[in-house]
């Protein structure tokens, strides 16, 4: 493999905080379609429905429609906040540059330490996921399932490092049959009225297996963990096209469709169940599969299985590139490594982040799922998959809250018609949402180890912040930097959202 290039620090042209040199990534390589596939591929939805969701129903019972929809509140009113950035800016790293924009650097700082590391742990997480369903549907004891874990990474690596376009392709392609698949799996369990018939009952807090409220806030984690994604395109900023048109659309395309198809599925599933048979429905690791051999056909049932799987290589692709785009901003602007900004010298990809992704990924499935396999989750690889979604989500969601603050300062200040309910509100209900789903998260703890992921959550964030107060006083003019290389500002797209 090539290795990356070494050639000139990145210039700054065409306008103030403009990238342009040897080490940028390939600008206008994407068209809104490639943008659309990243954040639906990212949000894996025949993944996230196979293996998510059972996660979800053993605390929030026949109330799991509830807790898919409100966290999908929150994420359209991140949606809103997020498309204000990008009618305004174009960046790799999104999280990263808007939140310095809008929090300072610092802030900007932080919010790249925790979705770079959130991120990167989806990488574990999904490539578990793939290895337990292809031993599971080739027939192959989950023992050897780190034999395929490594494959797979290095499939991942050569998916992530060639033309992201071919990348993107591949996606679209993969996550369009596998939702064609579920949807009919849906539409004839709601038609056949499911276990005891079809009833709204399910989006109430009366349905959960314990708790009430708690049961579905609970919930909402791995709600949220489904979501999760939707917004990824903005990451592509610099790569895509008419950026500030083109990443829009996506992100209300990705966002609308992963509303409508979760509510239906989680529902489709839950009445397939019966509203009362939560704990059958969180006990099954593969309930949709089951629904689809119940209510359809065995053949069905299979196709989930390996709709899923894939779904979940490719959805691991996508976060591997995610967080190699922030560490790439990152490194570019000399707060990390600068390897981390250094692109491939022929696919203008940044090839030294994401090879150091996939080497620490693989360490990390190492020590979860040698060290502390947990037979109540069913083993090595559900318990790296637990473990790893539960620790990226949460920093994910420390991410989106700020973002959510943030969005509501940057709109104060840049709006001649500032709307208190539109800039105001609507940014408000997106944290306090996501702030009610970290706190049902630990409250109850959660078992062993996923009880320690706040714990770690916590001494990221405080490691980012030495490392920040040490780049602060050692080197100002980096922090200086923070979110200041853009693919391009402003223009007529910004005055939409006035």
């Amino acid at each position: 493999m090539t290795t990356a290039t070494h050639g000139p620090e990145p210039v700054l042209a065409g306008g103030p905080g403009i990238v342009t040199g040897q080490d940028t990534l390939a600008k206008g390589a994407l068209n809104i379609w490639d943008a659309i596939a990243i954040s639906v591929s990212v949000l894996a939805p025949g993944m996230a429905m196979l293996l998510n969701v059972p996660g979800v129903a053993i605390v929030a019972g026949g109330s799991t429609p509830l807790a898919f929809l409100l966290g999908g509140v929150g994420v359209m009113a991140l949606a809103f906040v997020i498309i204000g950035f990008t009618r305004r800016m174009a960046s790799a790293g999104y999280a990263y540059t808007y939140a310095a924009r809008s929090l300072g650097r610092s802030g900007g700082f932080l919010a790249g330490w925790l979705y770079a590391f959130g991120f990167f742990c989806f990488v574990p997480m999904t490539m578990a996921g793939v290895s337990q369903l292809f031993c599971s549907i080739v027939g192959i004891d989950t023992k050897y399932w780190f034999i395929f874990f490594l494959i797979g990474m290095a499939l991942l690596v050569l998916l992530a490092v060639v033309r992201i376009k071919v990348t993107t392709r591949t996606q679209l392609i993969v996550g369009a049959l596998t939702v064609a698949i579920i949807v009919i799996v849906d539409l004839v369990t709601v038609a056949k009225g499911g276990h005891s018939g079809n009833t709204l009952q399910t989006f109430t807090f009366g349905h959960t297996v314990s708790g009430g409220f708690n049961g579905v806030f609970y919930g909402i984690i791995l709600g949220v963990t489904s979501y999760i994604g939707f917004e990824t395109a903005a990451d592509f900023g610099e790569e895509t096209g008419n950026p500030r048109r083109s990443i829009p659309i996506a992100i209300i395309a990705a966002t609308g469709f992963a509303i409508v198809f979760y509510l239906l599925t989680t529902y489709a599933l839950t009445i397939g169940y019966g509203l009362d048979n939560g704990m059958n429905f969180g006990s099954d690791p593969v309930a949709l599969k089951t629904i689809a051999s119940t209510f359809v056909n065995n053949a069905f049932g299979t196709l989930i299985a390996i709709g899923g799987m894939l779904s979940a290589f490719i959805v691991c692709v996508a976060c591997a590139t995610a967080a190699a785009r922030t560490l790439f901003a990152m490194g570019r602007e000399g707060v990390a490594p600068k390897a981390f900004g250094r692109t491939h010298r022929r696919f203008k990809t940044p090839v030294n982040a994401t090879l150091a992704i996939a080497l620490v990924a693989t360490v990390a499935a190492v020590l979860v799922g040698y060290l502390v396999p947990q037979a109540a989750f069913g083993g090595a690889p559900p318990t790296v998959y637990f473990f790893y979604a539960t620790l990226g989500t949460l920093c994910v969601l420390l991410v989106y809250i700020g973002l959510c603050f943030g969005g509501m300062a940057f709109f104060r200040r840049v709006k001649a018609r500032y709307n208190i309910v539109l800039h105001g509100l609507v940014p408000l209900v997106g944290a306090v949402i996501f702030g009610a789903a970290w706190y049902g998260s630990v409250n109850p703890q959660p078992p062993f180890p996923l009880n320690l992921t706040p714990i770690i959550t916590g001494v990221w964030l405080v490691l980012g912040i030495v490392v920040v107060l040490a780049l602060r006083a050692r080197r100002p003019a980096a922090v200086a930097q923070i979110g200041s290389i853009l693919g391009e500002e402003g223009g007529e797209d910004a005055k939409l959202l006035g």
